[in-house]
C-alpha cells in the first residue's frame, strides 16, 4: 500500500473513546476529565471535529505550555547528569515559574546511586517525580500527605523528627519545601502552623539522616524577608544564616531571577523590594543551593575554605 495513504489509515484506526483518552495521556499527561471526553466524542461523532483539529486544540493548549517547559527541565537536568555535567548559569523563558531552573538544577547533580530522600513528594511536579524514577536511585519520599507513586518507598512523616537512623541516606532533596515547614499548609490539606524556627529544625533532622559525604539540595525562593503566611520569604543572606544555624555547611550556590528576558544567573542580586509573584507567577527569583553536614568541620578544610571565599566573592556580573 502506499506509505501515505497507510498512515492515514492508521491514524485513522480504532474508536473514538482509545483516541481521546490516548491523546490526553500523550500530549497533557494525564487522563481527560469528563466533560472534555464527552465533548471530544460528541464532535468526532458528528464530523465538526476532526483528530487532527483536536491534537492541534491539545498541543497549543495552556496546559500543554506547561507540560513542555516540565518536560525540557527534566530531560536537560537528566542528560546533564549522564555527561558528569553540573548545570550551572542556566537560563528559562519569561513568563515561567522557578521550576524551569530548579528542576535541571537539582537533576544535573541527583547521586549517581545510593538512597534518596525527596522531601515534600506529595505535592512535588509528576514529571519531576517521573525523572527520579527513571534515574535508577533508591528513592523515599516522605510527606505528611500521601500519594500513591510505584516504584519508590513511601513515608508519612513530620520532616522534622524523621522516622530513619542516623547516616542512612546518601542525598536529600528538597525543592521549594522548606520555605512552607511551619506555616500554614492548610491550602494542601494539612495544619496551619507559625513556627519559623522549625525551618532551622527540619535542616537538623536532614542532616542528621545524611550519611558522611552526604549532600542536601535546597532550592528556595528569594526576595524581600516576610511572612507570607503559607510560606516565608528571606533574602539569600536570609537563607544562609538559616544554613549555618543547622549546622549546614554551603558546597555551592546559585541565585537567579527572573527578569523581562527571562531566567538568568544573578550572583549580585537584591532582594529590596522585591515580592513573590511581582515578576511571574510565582517567584520573583530563587536559590538553589548544594549542602553538606559538619559546617565547622568543613570550614576547617582547605577546600571547605576556599569554597567559602569563592563564594562571597562571586561576580557581579552575568558570566558572558
Amino acid at each position: 500500500m502506499d506509505p501515505l495513504v497507510e498512515a492515514v489509515l492508521d491514524a485513522q484506526d480504532g474508536a473514538d473513546e482509545e483516541f481521546v483518552e490516548r491523546a490526553f495521556r500523550e500530549i497533557l499527561r494525564r487522563p481527560p476529565d469528563e466533560e472534555a471526553r464527552g465533548r471530544a466524542l460528541v464532535k468526532l461523532s458528528d464530523g465538526t471535529l476532526s483528530r487532527s483539529t483536536f491534537l492541534y486544540e491539545l498541543v497549543t493548549a495552556p496546559e500543554a505550555v506547561r507540560v513542555r517547559e516540565r518536560d525540557d527541565a527534566v530531560a536537560l537536568g537528566l542528560a546533564a547528569r549522564a555527561r558528569g555535567e553540573r548545570l550551572s548559569w542556566l537560563q528559562g523563558p519569561a513568563g515561567t515559574d522557578e521550576r524551569v531552573i530548579e528542576l535541571p538544577w537539582v537533576l544535573s547533580r541527583l547521586a549517581g546511586e545510593g538512597r534518596v530522600l525527596e522531601v515534600g513528594y506529595a505535592f512535588a511536579e509528576a514529571p519531576y517525580l517521573a525523572g527520579l524514577l527513571r534515574a535508577g536511585v533508591e528513592l523515599v519520599g516522605v510527606d505528611l500527605a500521601e500519594r500513591d507513586v510505584d516504584g519508590m518507598e513511601r513515608i508519612v512523616a513530620d520532616v522534622r523528627s524523621l522516622p530513619l537512623p542516623d547516616g542512612t541516606v546518601d542525598q536529600v532533596l528538597l525543592v521549594s519545601t522548606l520555605e512552607h515547614v511551619g506555616a500554614d499548609n492548610s491550602g494542601y490539606g494539612l495544619d496551619s502552623e507559625n513556627d519559623p524556627a522549625s525551618r532551622v529544625d527540619a535542616l537538623r533532622e536532614l542532616g542528621r539522616v545524611l550519611r558522611s559525604g552526604g549532600r542536601l539540595l535546597v532550592t528556595v525562593p528569594l526576595g524581600e524577608p516576610g511572612d507570607h503566611g503559607w510560606f516565608r520569604l528571606e533574602d539569600v543572606a536570609g537563607w544562609n544564616r538559616l544554613f549555618s544555624s543547622a549546622g549546614l555547611f554551603v558546597e555551592e550556590q546559585e541565585p537567579y531571577e527572573l527578569l523581562p528576558e527571562g531566567w538568568r544567573a544573578a550572583p549580585a542580586f537584591r532582594a529590596d523590594g522585591v515580592g513573590y509573584g511581582d515578576r511571574g507567577p510565582a517567584a520573583s527569583a530563587v536559590l538553589c543551593t548544594e549542602l553538606s553536614a559538619g559546617r565547622l568541620r568543613r570550614l576547617a578544610t582547605p577546600d571547605g575554605l576556599a569554597r567559602t571565599v569563592r563564594r562571597r566573592a562571586r561576580p557581579l556580573r552575568h558570566r558572558s
